[in-house]
């Protein structure tokens, strides 16, 4: 089924072309020399050059955020199936390369409890540490296109590396239009503002309400694989909270021992 891509622009331009018709059409009717006949082609005329700008320089609608929000959301939601499924039931920690000797930030969800342990290149992750899987974030994609068409620059401390989070999310791939972030120890609070696409967050926590601690989507993840590059520190993703009312989504982070 395809829709009719039909914006408010082009809308715009098809009255003033029919406004226009209206004009010319009562020029026709008239007596050629009246003030008003002239007056009627003038303001044809405006009405096609106007509808013809309008037309030109109008683009597409931008896609619906619900639509957007919903695009990860399935995945999200396969993802922690599966690893329950294997038995890894543990909350997404984003552990950085000294940790796994991986060239970047991997995510890692473990079996038990994680306490930090540290990894070399040499010897694989998981025999250095509890059981568990470890994957690529779902941000992977994002943080090399920083890293590679961008100069991603990351700070190692914790206000520069604020302003760089907010900066990130707010002003380059604008998944919120305000993000505040808050330290306490070893925790760090981050929560999108007024957030577009929190219908894809509202059914993975209907459906699966640990689901985004265990997968969490591009926007959370990236803010993990930040702080865990930014600080050289492995960074737990204690849980994700989701606020209809005010349209908030909050992820709270603890940076391992």
């Amino acid at each position: 089924m395809k829709r009719l891509s039909l914006n408010k622009y082009s809308l715009a331009a098809i009255l003033l072309f029919g406004a226009a018709t209206v004009y010319i059409a009562i020029a026709l009717i008239a007596n050629p020399g009246e003030i008003t006949t002239s007056a009627s082609i003038i303001a044809g005329l405006i009405c096609i050059i106007i509808g013809v700008f309008t037309l030109a320089f109008s683009a597409g609608e931008p896609v619906d955020p619900q639509l957007i929000g919903l695009l990860p959301a399935q995945g999200s939601l396969n993802f922690n199936l599966l690893t329950k499924h294997l038995g890894y039931r543990g909350n997404a920690h984003f552990l950085p390369p000294r940790v796994t000797g991986e060239a970047t930030v991997f995510q890692f969800n473990p079996t038990s409890t994680y306490e930090g342990m540290e990894g070399s290149a040499i010897r694989s992750f998981h025999k250095t540490g509890p059981p568990g899987l470890v994957t690529p974030p779902s941000c992977n994609l994002l943080f090399d296109d920083l890293q590679k068409n961008h100069a991603l620059v990351i700070p190692d401390n914790k206000e520069e590396l604020t302003s760089l989070i907010r900066e990130t999310i707010e002003d380059f791939f604008k998944f919120a239009p305000r993000v505040s972030i808050h330290w306490e120890g070893s925790k760090v609070a981050i929560t999108f503002h007024d957030y577009p696409y929190i219908d894809g967050c509202m059914v993975i926590a209907q459906k699966s309400p640990q689901c985004c601690a265990m997968s969490p989507c591009p926007a959370c993840s990236l803010c993990g694989v930040l702080i865990a590059e930014g600080l050289d520190n492995g960074v737990k993703l204690e849980r994700c909270s989701v606020s209809s009312s005010s349209n908030n989504v909050t992820a709270v982070f603890s940076l391992l021992p």
